[in-house]
């Protein structure tokens, strides 16, 4: 009977103070418009296009780099970049480097091999050179832990239309997760992604200029491509009638880790002491 009680007291205090385990989440901030950005784009040996790196107040690292699909391999053979209906067959959809520019008040641009360094083409966009092109740029961020992304902000405003008008209300974005291995290799295109290990996707439209776009939580992953509106990922082609064109100014994620009640030394030295009475009271019946 005594061991019974000591099991059923250390049970019932176990399983308390597991139930009162709660999740705490931590918020990262990432300013990539902070003055004198521009002198943080650096090059290395394997990096030649540039990268930009940055450590949040809480002492979470990203190194961003760009992507565009200006890949040329004399045909698009497969898959929905190929289709005709987006606008024209695209026969350079496949994956490149691009230069990636920071701009001071504004943020994170792309600058592809299809294009000039000039505005709209500097920001992050997706609409090539020439009229009939389609090049979707990206920026890729790559964190020294997994985090959810759960917002971005843009810090420029300068899309075109077909007409290569101004738009300024069309800033759509795409945002993919890696969420598995990647598998990938030889010469992709960004809707082979999604069958190569970035299965997370989102899309966000009419973010404007410097508000929070909300990014629903709960997917955490090292690795996101946060860039201009693509269909492909959604399984259609050129639903936008319009360009968009970004420069990501902030982004703001969060990670969590589970928050167990660890019991004070005074709350075990009461818990023992009520053991020991119940325990000479046994002995003593």
């Amino acid at each position: 009977m005594i061991k019974k009680a000591l099991t059923g007291i250390f049970a019932l205090a176990v399983a308390g103070y597991a139930n009162s385990s709660t999740t705490v989440y931590e918020t990262h901030h990432f300013n990539f418009s902070s003055s004198h950005a521009s002198r943080n784009v650096q090059t290395d040996v394997d990096n030649p296009y540039g990268f930009v790196s940055f450590t949040s107040s809480t002492g979470i690292k990203v190194t961003a780099t760009a992507l565009s699909s200006t890949g040329y391999t004399g045909t698009c053979d497969s898959g929905l970049e190929c289709l005709p209906g987006n606008d024209s067959t695209d026969d350079d959809p496949y994956i490149q480097n691009a230069y990636i520019k920071q701009y001071n008040g504004n943020g994170l641009g792309a600058v592809n091999f299809d294009e000039a360094d000039d505005v709209p083409n500097h920001a992050v966009d997706n609409k090539g050179n020439a009229s009939n092109e389609l090049d979707y740029d990206m920026v890729l961020f790559e964190f020294d832990t997994a985090v959810e992304l759960v917002g971005v902000k843009n810090g420029w405003l300068g899309s075109r239309d077909d007409n290569n008008t101004a738009n300024d209300n069309d800033t759509d974005i795409s945002i993919l997760g890696l969420n598995g291995p990647f598998t990938g290799s030889g010469n992709l295109k960004w809707s082979d992604l999604m069958s190569h290990g970035w299965g997370y996707h989102q899309d966000k439209f009419d973010i404007g200029l410097n508000t929070r776009a909300t990014i629903a939580p709960g997917f955490e992953s090292k690795y996101w491509l946060v860039g201009a509106y693509n269909s492909v990922f959604s399984g259609g082609i050129n639903a936008d009638n319009d360009w968009d064109a970004v420069k990501i100014s902030k982004l703001i994620t969060r990670t969590s880790s589970p928050q167990g009640q660890i019991p004070e030394p005074a709350t075990f030295a009461l818990m023992l002491a009520g053991v020991a009475a119940i325990f000479r009271r046994k002995l003593s019946a």
